[in-house]
């Protein structure tokens, strides 16, 4: 009996340290940089609230796969990295449409929700804050 017991604690522990390396929830970013479309402008950085944001937005999300096709022209090119090495990148245009870590396979959400919206507007008020001003920087 004791050894039952000895056997499931070991199996217990075991399973509540496993956590899937793929899981979203993991992710930590101290930088980020999104470009748009086929714009010359790129956004580089940006305050940690707004990475948080951004990355927290997108951990809560479930995918599932979509023969849709990704618009371009409206597409955001979204790359989180921590100490300079990415963690996290996708592309989502305005219908929705996301191709993850890469991959040019079109996926829709399944559950949660992104605003492409909030997404344009940090863009977009990225290019109204001068070079320097910024805790981090822009160019374009």
């Amino acid at each position: 009996m004791r050894r039952v017991f000895v056997i499931m604690l070991c199996v217990a522990l075991l399973l509540t340290g496993y956590v899937k390396p793929e899981s979203n929830n993991l992710l930590k970013a101290d930088n980020l940089t999104i470009f748009y479309g086929v714009s010359s402008y790129a956004m580089f950085g940006a305050d940690q609230a707004v990475i948080d944001d951004l990355l927290n937005q997108f951990s809560s999300l479930n995918f599932e796969k979509t023969t849709d096709k990704m618009d371009l022209a409206s597409a955001f090119h979204v790359n989180f990295s921590y100490s300079e090495n990415y963690v996290k990148i996708f592309w989502v245009d305005k219908n929705a449409v996301f191709w993850l870590d890469g991959e040019t396979q079109g996926y829709k959400i399944s559950s949660g929700s992104f605003d492409y919206q909030h997404l344009k507007a940090i863009y977009e008020d990225s290019k109204k804050i001068p070079v320097g001003m910024h805790s981090r920087y822009f160019v374009s």
